[in-house]
């Protein structure tokens, strides 16, 4: 603990809080990711029959949050600023699943806080965008319910709750390496094995984090998709022991643990041979992973003198990755435009959820 009065800070499993006797409001933000290697080897029960997974991954500010605020009339409001949606409802007990806010409903459902509640969501990415807002959004949530209701999880129990609620609102598999970057932040390698999934930091200092991020340029290239059916698609080609996937994911677990060793070394430029060639195979385990308009801004990319691109995420569209010479970035980040991406500036952060209360005004 950091100082013991009312409206100074405390340290609760990983969670920056501030301490009051009566808090009214709580207000969780938590970080998205980029992915750089590995993502579908979180995928249950991928990583298991792969005998371990392994993806490495960082967290950005581009950030999701939710506020919840105490209410004495016991009703339950729920914002999205972000969509335009409310939803009204009379106790936590007559909360549907069957709204648009369903992630939303599902986290009250499961912690089912005491009295009214209004709960105001803030999405500042993309819809689709590939980098795990969901799960940003969804771990936010979490962690300020734990916090309003008392509840003892650790961020470690709320990665495994979170996981399983989304699966629940998807009607697929979801993987767990967004919520990891949600609840921990920085450059992480995520390892899946049987009964464990476990965070190594890669890069300590801010000066090891700044230096991979000087190299990344993030854009977004096209059109929301619906990841989870690109997801589903790799897992059931897997299952049904389709040769194309089966053999690309075990090549992809290969340069997933190359890339870890080049990054903990700062082998800048392997870093970037490894992205290529994960994302020359990634774009063949599943349709729909690529688009003829998602190639074309890659060329643009690579013509302009960066050294690689991939997707984020599961594909389809969304937010992708383009590693450059520093040198490089402003010629590069002036392709991608003219070729139509939005090129979004962001920040590697260290830090994952934090969690403020404020006291009774």
């Amino acid at each position: 603990m950091i100082g013991g009065n009312d409206g100074e800070f405390r340290v609760l499993s990983g969670i920056l809080l501030r301490q009051s006797a009566f808090p009214m409001r709580i207000c969780a933000t938590a970080p998205t990711r980029i992915d750089l290697a590995g993502g579908t080897l979180d995928l249950y029960p991928i990583y298991l029959l792969e005998d371990g997974g392994l993806t490495l991954n960082c967290a950005i500010n581009m950030q999701c949050g939710v506020t919840l605020e105490s209410r004495g009339d016991g009703r339950v409001c729920l914002r999205s600023e972000d969509l335009g949606i409310e939803e009204q409802y009379d106790s936590v007990a007559s909360v549907s699943l069957d709204g648009e806010l369903e992630i939303v409903s599902r986290a009250i459902k499961f912690f089912r806080p005491p009295g009214g509640l209004t709960v105001t969501s803030k999405n500042h990415v993309k819809k689709g965008s590939g980098l795990g807002a969901s799960s940003s959004l969804l771990i936010a949530i979490l962690s300020a319910l734990n916090e309003l209701t008392g509840s003892p999880y650790s961020l470690r129990q709320l990665i495994d709750i979170a996981a399983d609620l989304e699966a629940q609102c998807i009607r697929v598999p979801t993987g767990k390496q967004d919520y990891f970057a949600a609840a921990f932040g920085g450059v992480s390698a995520l390892w899946f094995e049987v009964n464990d999934a476990r965070r190594e930091c890669l890069l300590s200092t801010e000066e090891d984090i700044r230096e991979l991020e000087e190299r990344l340029i993030l854009s977004f290239a096209g059109a929301p998709r619906f990841s989870g059916a690109t997801n589903w698609n790799m897992i059931r080609n897997y299952v049904e022991e389709n040769q194309t996937t089966v053999s690309g994911m075990k090549r992809v677990k290969k340069i997933t643990h190359a890339m870890r060793k080049s990054i903990l070394e700062r082998d800048w430029e392997q870093v970037a041979s490894l992205i290529d060639q994960e994302w020359q195979i990634r774009r063949t385990l599943a349709e729909g992973v690529t688009t003829e308009a998602v190639e074309k801004i890659m060329q643009a990319a690579l013509e302009a003198g960066a050294a690689a691109n991939k997707l984020c995420g599961a594909g389809g569209g969304g937010c992708m990755i383009t590693f450059v010479l520093p040198k490089k970035r402003q010629r590069v980040e002036a392709a991608l435009a003219a070729a139509g991406a939005e090129v979004l500036p962001f920040k590697i952060v260290a830090g994952g959820v934090s969690v403020e209360c404020e006291p009774e005004t």
